[in-house]
């Protein structure tokens, strides 16, 4: 016998308890309205997530924010939580063809000439895509056709801006220059408000972090609902059903609406049947799959920050190795030293190939050649692949397939599915800020005041 849940009533159903559905919830219920959120995982937050080591809770997910992040800044300070400053003195490493450089040595890394050149090129080229439209850009077959390795290996004469757009692209899109479009890069820097900012902390989209863990908005967001989410509760079907209301479906769930929102990422969001059993996809979603983002955050976590004694800033950029990218996320954690180190990529892939203690000894042999032997001693090494999330497939964020967005990217930030009751949400969907956590707030707002235009003008 088949167990069929009792239908239960909802103005809206949120599907999703990530930053941009709860944002979604309670912009609604502010605005008068009765949410249900359903989330299928075991916890709210999505790519947001926090663990306490230590005494201290650490953000494993997204994490910081910037001064243009506006609107997840004034949702923090509604919430009451304070923004801690990343900003670590000190002297940043370059490890690169197997040379180590501290940047205050007075040897030269790299070619500033040749990377700022890189910058200004790419600035340049991105000034003509519209982040709102980026497939109407009048090259974008074009453009979305041609890896940025190819690109790369057509402009760039300079091998340190050929080594550098690797390293860019790890950094700021957790993937690799020969999956990558040179259109979605190009969109990438538009909507986020160009290289120089996306790659800063001072000054930059990495400026802050938020006091308590980013977690911490999905949380209290979650707590001001009048009805808790509900989680472990997957949907698979939107259709139409009594009254020509909706009838959100899965194997716990049968919620009758108005409307709804779906607040998840693309590959989750396109397993959702919108329409009766036997429905084609659905028109306004893209007919290929996107790619996930590859990230691995670890954080190595060391009872005092004892790299700072040797002038350094706990920040390196390597091009060789499991690690890439590390940084000092010790500032505000009462005298303890907190590395923070991401894989991105093939890099990730093929660091999470390795067996766990084989994995940690890899990683713990790059820190110590940057910081000496003391860095192989840490009280705790926590690891975060955020590829294995079910529910997420990925972090930082999705990234389309070459030619998605010419193809069916114009779609990509309508707001809405086919039928008009319905919206998407997610940072995916946000023209401004893809990929971050402004996005994911943006794109929250903008559902949940898209419904309630459509709502009044329906009455």
């Amino acid at each position: 016998m088949t167990f069929r849940p009792p239908v239960v009533q909802a103005d809206v159903v949120v599907v999703g308890a990530g930053l941009a559905g709860l944002t979604a919830a309670a912009e609604l219920q502010a605005r008068g309205r009765r949410p249900l959120v359903v989330e299928a995982g075991d916890r709210v937050g999505g790519r947001t997530a926090g663990r306490l080591v230590a005494g201290q809770l650490l953000d494993l997910g997204g994490a910081y924010t910037g001064g243009l992040h506006s609107e997840v800044r004034a949702l923090a300070d509604r919430l009451g939580i304070g923004l801690q400053p990343t900003e670590a003195p000190g002297s940043a490493l370059f490890d690169l063809r197997g040379r180590l450089t501290r940047a205050d040595s007075g040897h030269a890394a790299y070619s500033a000439l040749a990377v700022g050149d890189l910058l200004e090129l790419l600035e340049e080229l991105s000034a003509d895509v519209d982040p709102a439209a980026p497939g109407a850009h009048p090259n974008a077959a074009e453009l979305d056709r041609l890896t940025v390795a190819d690109w790369a290996d057509q402009r760039l004469t300079h091998p340190d801006a050929r080594l550098f757009t690797d390293l860019l692209v790890g950094e700021m899109l957790a993937t690799d220059t020969s999956e990558l479009s040179l259109l979605h890069l190009l969109f990438y820097l538009r909507s986020g408000g160009g290289a120089h900012y996306l790659t800063a902390f001072s000054g930059g989209a990495q400026h802050d972090r938020f006091a308590g863990g980013a977690h911490a908005l999905c949380e209290r967001l979650a707590a001001s609902l009048a009805e808790p989410p509900r989680l472990r509760t997957p949907v698979t079907r939107i259709r139409t059903h009594l009254r020509g209301r909706l009838l959100v479906q899965g194997p716990g769930i049968a919620a009758e609406c108005a409307q709804a929102v779906i607040a998840v990422p693309p590959g989750p969001a396109a397993r959702i049947v919108i329409g009766p059993a036997g429905a084609g996809p659905d028109a306004s979603r893209p007919s290929r799959s996107r790619s996930s983002g590859g990230a691995i955050k670890l954080h190595v976590v060391y009872d005092r920050p004892f790299w700072a004694d040797a002038g350094l800033s706990g920040w390196v950029t390597a091009d060789g190795g499991p690690v890439r990218y590390v940084t000092d996320d010790s500032a505000g954690r009462d005298g303890l030293g907190v590395l923070v180190a991401f894989l991105t990529g093939s890099c990730a892939a093929a660091y999470a190939a390795q067996p766990p203690a084989q994995r940690r000894a890899d990683v713990l042999s790059s820190l110590s050649r940057w910081f000496g032997a003391a860095a192989d001693r840490p009280l705790e090494y926590v690891e975060t692949d955020w590829r294995s999330q079910p529910f997420v497939e990925g972090c930082y964020a999705a990234v389309p397939p070459r030619g998605w967005w010419a193809e069916t990217g114009p779609m990509a930030f309508t707001g809405r599915p086919a039928d008009e009751r319905i919206r998407w949400a997610g940072t995916e969907r946000s023209p401004a800020f893809y990929g971050h956590l402004e996005g994911a707030v943006r794109s929250g707002l903008h559902a949940a005041r898209s419904l309630l235009d459509n709502h009044r003008g329906h009455r």
